[in-house]
Parts: C-alpha cells; sequence; structure tokens
C-alpha cells in the first residue's frame, strides 16, 4: 500500500494519473526523455504511448518505435511526430542530422523531405534512387529542394515514367520545377523519338545493301550503292557490332561486282561514246533549218565520212553488237541522205530566185506561174529520193521543203481567192451601212463609209462602177436618218443626263447608287451614238464620273474586306486540314477532343460570311472535303459507342426485371459508371438512349426503395437510440463546466452506449475491428465491452452512427481540453497576482506597517492556487519577501533570465547587456554545439515564467525594470 503512495505518477496504474504525469513533464530534461521514451514503448495504454511520443524529442527513439511497436496507431503517432522533430523549427543541429543518417539510412526521405537546413537535404538526397525522389517531391515543401530534385532527375528513355509520377505530384504546386520537369519529359521523348529514328535510318540502310547483294547485278544497282555509301558515311551515331557487321559483309560482295561490271562497261565505253557522239549530230541535223546546212555543207561532208571511218576502226579494235552496228549504219546513210537533199534543194531555189529577179509582178504573173509548176516537180522528186527514217523523228530540212512547196502551189489559188474576198467584203460593208442607218447607229455607219471610201481604189472596171453606185445610195440613207434621229433622242439625252446630275447628288448607298448608274448607263448606250449624243455625251460622262466616285470607293472597301474575309477562313481550312491529318487514328485519339475541334473549326468559318462569291465556293469545297473525312471517322467511333450504350441499357433492362436487391444499387451504379466511360456518340440518338436506360435505372431504384421502406421503420428505431446517446453527448459538451463532473456524466453515456447492439462496422486497416470509442488513439476513455450483434444496421448507416459519434466525443474532448486549459490559464492568472503581492512586499521591506501587512495578507487568502508546487514555491518568494537576502545576486539570475528569454523570443537586449548576452551565447554555443536552434517550445516559456514569477525579488527599483524587460519580452513575436 505504501509502495503504491510513494511510487511515481507516471507508473501509477491509474491511467489518467500516467496522463497527468505525462502532461506535466519537462520535456527539456534529460531523465524525463527516458521515462517518456520507457512509456512510449512499454505502457500498456495507447493513449499513454502517445501522450508520451508527443513529448519526445529524440528522433533515433521515435524511429525505433514507428518500426517496432505492435500498434498500428503507436507507430503512426511516431511517424508523424518523427517528421515534426526533422522539419523547420525542430532542435536537431547539422551534426545530429547526419548521426541520425549514419545511423539510420532508411531516414533518408524523411529528413530530405523536412530537414530546416538546406545542406542536410542536399546531403539526404544524394544516396536516394530516383523513386526516393520523387516520394521526396511529394512531401518536401522547400522550393529549392524540388528545384534540386527535378534537376537530378535523368532524362533518359529509362526514366520518363518517373518525371511523369513527379510532374503530377507537382501540378498547380510549383510551376518552375514543373516547367522543368516538362522540359526534361520533352527531352526524353525527344531522345526516344531521335534513338527510334536512328534505328530505322540503320536498319533501312543495312536491308538495302544486303537485297541488293542477294540479287544478280542489274545497271540500277549502280546508282542505288552510291546513295547507300553516302547516306552510311554520313551517320554520326553509334552502331552496334552485329549491325556493322552485317553491312560490312554485304558491302564486301556488293564491291566485288561492281568491280566486275565496271570493268566490261569500259570495254564499252569507247563504242558508246561514238555513239552518242553520232546521235548528237543527227539529232544536230535533224533540227537545223535549211540555211544553216548550206552553209556549213562541205563540213558536215567531211564529219560524215570522219565518224564513218572512227565507227570502222572502232569495230575493228572490239566488234559491237548487231543491232548497234546496224543502228550506227542507218545513221550514217541518213545524214549522207540529207547532204544530198540539201545540194540538190539549193539549185532549185537558186533556179526560182533568177527567174523572179528581173520581173515586175504586173508584167511577170503569167512566168511565175510556169516557174512555180516546174520547179515544184523537181523539188517532189528530190524529196521522194530522201531517205530519213520516221523513228529518227521529224527532218526540219524536209519539213522546210515540204512547206515550201505546199506554197508554191497555193500562191496562184491564194490570189484569186483573196481578190474576191476583198470585192465581197466590201460589198458587205456597205450593206452594213444601210443597216446601221436604218437601225438608229449612226456613229458605227459613218465609220463603214470611211472604211469603203479609202478601199475603192483597189478595184477597178465593172466591180468598181457597182461598188460605187451602190456606196452612193448608202450615203444618201445615212444622211436622211441623221437628221431624223437627232431630232427624236436630243429630249432623252438631256433626261438622262439631268438624272445621272440628280443621282452624283444623291445620298444612296453606294451599291444601290452603282446600280443606279449602270441602269442609267444602259438607257443611253440603247439610244445609239448620233451627233446629239455626242454633243451630250461629255455632261453625261461627267456626272456619271461623280456617281462613281463613292462607289468606286465603297467596292474597293468591300473588295478588301471580303479578301480579308477569305483569308481569314483559309486559317480554318488549314486547321481542319490539318485535323485530319495530323490525328492519329490508327491508335485510339481523343475523340471527344476531335469532335470538339471539328465543331469549333466549323463554327468559326460558317460565321464569316461575306466572301467572294467564286472563291468563297471553291473554298467552301475544300473545307467541306476535309470535313466529311474527319465526320466519316469519327461516324465509326460514334456508332461503336452507340452500340456499347444499347448493350448496358439491355444489362439496365435485366436488372430491372431480377429479384429486388441491395446489392442491384452498386450494380446499377456500376452500370452508370460504365455509361459514363463510353467515349463520344451522336447527340440526339444519345438522349434517346440515355432516356431508355435512365427508364430501367429508375426501375431498378424505385424496386429497391420499395424494398427498404419496408425496413424503415425498424432501423429508425434502432438508429434513434444511438443518436439519443450522441446528442446528450453535444449537449454535456456544449454545458459541461466541472470537469468531474462531466467525466462522470461521459463515463455513464459511455456505458450506457456500450449496452447497444454492435454496429456492423467495415473493417479497419490491417484487419482490426474497431468499436465506436476507438475513434482516435489518443483518447483518455477506455472502451467499453460489449456483446457483438452483427448485421442489424445497413452498414452506410451504422457508419453514419458511428460518424457521429466520433464527432460528439471530438467535442467533448474539446470541451474538456477547454475546462482543462481554463482552470490552468486561472491558476495562472492567480500566480501572477500572488507575485504582484509579494512585490508589494519586497518593496515595504522589514518595517512595513501592521495595516498594509494585514491588507496583503486578506488579498493573499482571497487568491485560489490549486497547484500545490506552484503554492508552495510562490510561499517561498512571500516568506522571503522580508528576510536578509543578497538581492544582488538575485537581481544578476533576474537578468540572466531576461536574456535567455530575449534570445529565444529573438528580442532585442539593452545596450549594457549585449557584452553579456554575446557570452552566454557562445557558452551555450560550446555546450550544445554550432547551429544549435534558440527557438523554444511553449512549455519551456511558460516554466521560465513561472520561475520568473516564484523566483525571490531583487532590488525594489531593479525589481520593477526587470519586470518590465521581462514581460516586453515575453510580449515580442
Amino acid at each position: 500500500m505504501l509502495d503504491n503512495l510513494l511510487k511515481p505518477a507516471w507508473k501509477s496504474d491509474l491511467v489518467e494519473k500516467r496522463l497527468k504525469a505525462i502532461s506535466a513533464m519537462n520535456g527539456a530534461s534529460l531523465k524525463n526523455q527516458e521515462i517518456l521514451a520507457q512509456l512510449a514503448a512499454d505502457d500498456a495504454d495507447i493513449s499513454v504511448c502517445i501522450a508520451a511520443i508527443q513529448k519526445l524529442t529524440s528522433a533515433a527513439t521515435l524511429h525505433e518505435i514507428s518500426l517496432k511497436h505492435a500498434n498500428d496507431s503507436v507507430r503512426a503517432a511516431a511517424e508523424k511526430r518523427l517528421d515534426e522533430l526533422l522539419s523547420a523549427g525542430c532542435s536537431l543541429n547539422e551534426e545530429q542530422y547526419r548521426e541520425l543518417l549514419k545511423q539510420y539510412p532508411a531516414l533518408a526521405v524523411r529528413v530530405a523531405a523536412y530537414a530546416e537546413l538546406a545542406s542536410i537535404r542536399a546531403e539526404a538526397i544524394q544516396s536516394l534512387t530516383e523513386k526516393q525522389l520523387v516520394e521526396v517531391l511529394g512531401l518536401t515543401g522547400y522550393t529549392d529542394l524540388r528545384q534540386l530534385i527535378a534537376e537530378r532527375l535523368t532524362n533518359t528513355a529509362a526514366s520518363i515514367e518517373t518525371l511523369e509520377s513527379a510532374r503530377k505530384l507537382l501540378r498547380g504546386k510549383d510551376k518552375n520545377v514543373e516547367r522543368l520537369l516538362r522540359t526534361k519529359i520533352d527531352e526524353c521523348r525527344k531522345l526516344e523519338k531521335q534513338y527510334a529514328e536512328n534505328l530505322a535510318t540503320v536498319e533501312k540502310l543495312v536491308n538495302e545493301v544486303e537485297y541488293l547483294a542477294s540479287r544478280d547485278w542489274r545497271a540500277e544497282f549502280k546508282a542505288k550503292l552510291q546513295v547507300n555509301r553516302e547516306s552510311w558515311d554520313k551517320l554520326d551515331f553509334d552502331i552496334d557490332a552485329d549491325t556493322m557487321q552485317r553491312y560490312q559483309t554485304a558491302r564486301q560482295i556488293i564491291d566485288a561486282r561492281y568491280e566486275q561490271q565496271n570493268s566490261i562497261e569500259q570495254a564499252k565505253q569507247s563504242q558508246q561514246q561514238l555513239l552518242d557522239e553520232l546521235k548528237v549530230f543527227l539529232r544536230d541535223i535533224t533540227g537545223r533549218a535549211l540555211a544553216s546546212l548550206l552553209a556549213t555543207h562541205a563540213d558536215t561532208s567531211t564529219r560524215i565520212e570522219q565518224l564513218r571511218a572512227d565507227w570502222q576502226q572502232c569495230a575493228v579494235k572490239h566488234p559491237p553488237e548487231l543491232v548497234t552496228h546496224e543502228s550506227v549504219e542507218k545513221m550514217l546513210s541518213a545524214l549522207q541522205s540529207v547532204n544530198q537533199l540539201v545540194l540538190k534543194a539549193a539549185d532549185i531555189l537558186q533556179e526560182k530566185s533568177a527567174a523572179e529577179s528581173g520581173e515586175t509582178e504586173a508584167a511577170g504573173q503569167h512566168r511565175a506561174a510556169k516557174a512555180f509548176a516546174e520547179n515544184s516537180q523537181k523539188l517532189s522528186a528530190a524529196l521522194k529520193q530522201l531517205k530519213w527514217p520516221a523513228a529518227y523523228g521529224e527532218l526540219q530540212v524536209a519539213t522546210e521543203l515540204q512547206a515550201q512547196l505546199a506554197d508554191w502551189q497555193k500562191i496562184q489559188a491564194a490570189s484569186v481567192a483573196e481578190q474576191k474576198e476583198k470585192l465581197d467584203n466590201l460589198h458587205k460593208k456597205i450593206s452594213s451601212i444601210f443597216r446601221f442607218s436604218r437601225a438608229g447607229n449612226l456613229a458605227r455607219a459613218k465609220q463603214l463609209c470611211e472604211k469603203v471610201e479609202k478601199a475603192l481604189h483597189q478595184f477597178e472596171g465593172k466591180d468598181r462602177a457597182a461598188l460605187e453606185e451602190r456606196f452612193e445610195e448608202a450615203r444618201n440613207t445615212l444622211g436622211d436618218m441623221g437628221d431624223w434621229k437627232n431630232f427624236a433622242t436630243e429630249p432623252k439625252y438631256v433626261e438622262l443626263c439631268e438624272a445621272m446630275e440628280r443621282l452624283a447628288s444623291s445620298k444612296l448607298h453606294p451599291d444601290k447608287l452603282s446600280n443606279e448608274m449602270k441602269a442609267l448607263q444602259q438607257q443611253w448606250k440603247k439610244l445609239g451614238n448620233s451627233d446629239v449624243s455626242d454633243l451630250y455625251w461629255p455632261r453625261f460622262k461627267e456626272a456619271a464620273d461623280k456617281v462613281y466616285q463613292p462607289c468606286a470607293e465603297f467596292f474597293e472597301k468591300r473588295h478588301a474586306l471580303r479578301k480579308s474575309h477569305l483569308e481569314q477562313r483559309q486559317q480554318y481550312v488549314v486547321q481542319m486540314q490539318a485535323l485530319l491529318e495530323t490525328t492519329d487514328w490508327d491508335n485510339q485519339p481523343d475523340y471527344k477532343a476531335v469532335q470538339s475541334s471539328l465543331r469549333s473549326i466549323s463554327d468559326h468559318f460558317t460565321a464569316i460570311k461575306d466572301v467572294e462569291r467564286g472563291a468563297g465556293e471553291k473554298q467552301w469545297k475544300q473545307f467541306k472535303a476535309f470535313k466529311d473525312q474527319v465526320s466519316a471517322k469519327l461516324d465509326v467511333v460514334l456508332d461503336a459507342n452507340l452500340r456499347l450504350k444499347h448493350q448496358l441499357i439491355e444489362q439496365a433492362a435485366a436488372l430491372a426485371e431480377a429479384e429486388a436487391k441491395d446489392e442491384n444499387l452498386a450494380k446499377l451504379k456500376a452500370l452508370q459508371t460504365s455509361w459514363k466511360q463510353v467515349g463520344i456518340t451522336n447527340r440526339n440518338k444519345d438522349q434517346k438512349a440515355w432516356t431508355e436506360f435512365k427508364k430501367q435505372g429508375d426501375l431498378v431504384f424505385n424496386r429497391v426503395q420499395e424494398l427498404r421502406h419496408g425496413q424503415k421503420e425498424k432501423t429508425d428505431q434502432q438508429v434513434n437510440a444511438y443518436r439519443d446517446i450522441i446528442k446528450a453527448i453535444q449537449q454535456l459538451a456544449r454545458s459541461a463546466k466541472n470537469l468531474a463532473e462531466a467525466d462522470q456524466q461521459f463515463s455513464a453515456l459511455q456505458a450506457k452506449f456500450a449496452e447497444l447492439p454492435e454496429l456492423p462496422l467495415p473493417e479497419a486497416r490491417g484487419g482490426e475491428s474497431k468499436g465506436p470509442d476507438s475513434y482516435r488513439p489518443e483518447s483518455h476513455r477506455p472502451e467499453p465491452r460489449r456483446q457483438p450483434v452483427p448485421g442489424q444496421l445497413p452498414e452506410k448507416l451504422a457508419e453514419g452512427v458511428q460518424r457521429d459519434y466520433i464527432k460528439a466525443c471530438d467535442q467533448f474532448d474539446e470541451c474538456r481540453s477547454r475546462i482543462i486549459n481554463n482552470k490552468h490559464a486561472q491558476q495562472i492568472e492567480a500566480l501572477r497576482q500572488k507575485a504582484e503581492l509579494c512585490l508589494l512586499l519586497e518593496v515595504l521591506g522589514e518595517s512595513a506597517p501592521a495595516e498594509k501587512l494585514q491588507e496583503i495578507s486578506q488579498q493573499w487568502d482571497a487568491l485560489e492556487l490549486h497547484d500545490a508546487t506552484l503554492s508552495r514555491r510562490i510561499e517561498q518568494r512571500r516568506n522571503s519577501a522580508q528576510a536578509a537576502i543578497d538581492r544582488v545576486a538575485i537581481g544578476a539570475e533576474r537578468r540572466m533570465l531576461c536574456l535567455q528569454l530575449e534570445i529565444a523570443k529573438g528580442a532585442p537586449s539593452p545596450a549594457e547587456d549585449k557584452t553579456l548576452r554575446m557570452q552566454y551565447q557562445l557558452e551555450q554555443m560550446n555546450k550544445s554545439g554550432l547551429g544549435q536552434s534558440t527557438e523554444k517550445s511553449a512549455d519551456w516559456l511558460e516554466q521560465l515564467e513561472l520561475d520568473w514569477l516564484c523566483m525571490p525579488g531583487a532590488e525594489p527599483a531593479l525589481q520593477k525594470e526587470l519586470d518590465e524587460r521581462f514581460q516586453r519580452a515575453l510580449r515580442s513575436k
């Protein structure tokens, strides 16, 4: 019994005492840390373990607990506390981080993610794999670390999945790092694509040379081999040994055949060169005119003989093929025949020129006709003797001579026909004078009169007399008609001029103005030409020019606008073509995006209306052709997706006809999910299909609801029993004031809740079934024991009850913490007030009036301080208030406490204490090492304030100054 009374609270059998002991422990004490580590590892109550973990400051200890403890919740709490220690604001310095990593390499991921020191984070990621780097990337909040990890991730083809995972983790969190990862992904894909292209190029070249090596030699192989060699020599990347060996083997075979064939070709080269030279000469002779061949007749003869001699000499050295030899002989014979034809044609043309040179046209018509006949006969005989195969093409000399022969035969006939045609044309013009005069077109009739008068001198005799008689009659008719027309049409010309002038001053739209102007011009044109029209024409034209000026500007702007619209629409033609050609139809493209793009491009194209008619129709046909092709490919997918939806309708109908069960709703939901996953469909057909699908789904839902309705009353009765207790807990959380009474009432409600049937809850993580009181591992409440009665409530409803119960318990915990915190705050405030009374006693000194001491004593007794430790400590200060003690030493001690607080809060110290502050900081650095964090916990600050309040006072004047300094530092942020 005595042992139980004397043993420390943390060893108590009561959980609440152990929890209170842990709460009161100073976490900065090394001994307390050992006790907390023992409790966290070995205590039987989970809430005690977790409470101890919250005060542990050893990363190694926390890591060991997270690995070895048997309870999942404890391990999770240890991991969480470890992350807090490793993160910003923790008490680990650089050396401690390194020691921790050396002892526990598995912590490298967490250290890299949460360590406050950038150098430690950089060292920690050095040993991590790419998968671990991605894990750190998802955990850390440091931008510089994200940048460093992104730079370390490799951009090889094998790492592309890692880069993609990293990019997904950072999407929307860090745009700069995400951009860097996207750049690396693009480089990966580019390298991957380039590698594939290189392999394809090498394989193509190897296949080509192997094909050439496996076939008998052909003439075209030479060019192919040359191209293959050049392409292979240009390759600037490494090639594997097997592929290189394949290429070299095939190249050796084909190179040997090439050399053999080259020797054969050199033997024939000299003959081929001579044959080519002969063909070139033959083609030159074929296209040359008669005059050119006459000028070079001697050179041509010499060249023909030289070619014949060279061929005979070449044939002796290397007998040519029979076909080649016959071809050469035919060409030489043809050239000789052309040379002979040129000599004969020159003689015939010379005779014709001599016959014509001494004769005039009038005196020598008969002689010229006879000469044409003789020369034609000679030239025809010479052409018949020509031996020129048709396979050599059309001979220019023969063509010229044939044309000359035809000309000579037609000259006489053409002369007679020409004279007759001239006479007929002149008679037609005189007839036209009569016609135009009677029709009122006097200007045209006058023009014809002038032409007829000029052409009369070309004729003589009877023909001229007949022409002059008719011409005189036509001129008389023209004079009579001109006088009458001028009188009849003058008012109409005036009216048209006035109408055009009114139109010039009108405010009509240019489009309508142009139509009106054209109508007036048509009326003017119908009146025909006359003297009166020439008189009024300048006035009419001047007015028409004024009318046309705004029209021209309007039409120019409209043309520019239509041209601009046409150019705007062209971009959508290009986009539609790109949509058709760039979409990878064979590899399941994003059909929804394609359909959206198709609709968007079509809407933009049709929205632009005003274009030139011809160009617009042509552009529309081009656009429609691309659009129809895209639509045709989409239709295949639309129909396939619609068939899938009809299959889902059939499944929904079968489910509606089946027996009503709760699980039918899950099956219906699965069908609905499948429906959403089906790709794009035709809108109208999809709406009809959806109506039918929804109809079947409603049938399934209604039947299940009818089934559930019968169970609702029983379910409500069961649930209300749980909810009544939950409401009572919530009411207690809102109204509780006294901690003991609140705990007692809460325990009673828990016991009542435990008597209710067990809720069929889903299995917790790790396979352990958790009751409603195990809603969080740090709960101070013992778990009630109940007899499980499975299957009384639906699982979802039971989960809802449990969720409400957990929420109510959380509310009570918050209320309990609030009561405890309020009580603690009241105790601290009472301590501050008693410290102020102690200060008054210290100011009064040993000779204080009895009345004043009595007043202070009454105020002291009115303040309630239930904490025994604090009460004892403040009593000690009260007792020493009027005692003779070394208050100068106490002042120095209090000054050091002010320095510690100012250092911890980062507040400035007075100028006279700067040297003392620097000395203290150096001493602390020597003790704890360079880089030790100065930031302290809230518990440490509170303990410092308690020490300050309970410590005996310094000299009164100094005490007041130090109090103000301490409070100022305490309030600083």
